[in-house]
């Protein structure tokens, strides 16, 4: 299976599959955090953040946390893109 069979459809069409939590331990594993130091600045502890990164893979179709973050990267990238009116 190619990455071509599987392309991330726009934005536009994807509902918010995240919860606030789960998007929170998303932002803060992009900033390069382990479960550990999330875990630790929300006040949970390191299994709870591995579940919200789990259930945020899960929700996103991925496998792995890098992934994730990969995903909500583009997407927002895209969204950028489509609002900018530079040539």
């Amino acid at each position: 299976m190619s990455l071509s069979e599987h392309p991330i459809p726009p934005r536009s069409s994807l509902p918010d599959p995240l919860s606030p939590r789960q998007t929170e331990c998303l932002a803060l594993a992009a900033e390069g955090l382990t479960s550990p130091d999330i875990a630790q600045r929300l006040g949970l502890s390191p299994r709870t953040v591995d579940e919200h990164l789990a259930g945020a893979c899960r929700a996103l179709g991925v496998r792995t946390r890098i992934q994730a973050v990969a995903t909500i990267a583009l997407q927002r990238r895209r969204i950028e893109e489509s609002r900018s009116f530079l040539p």
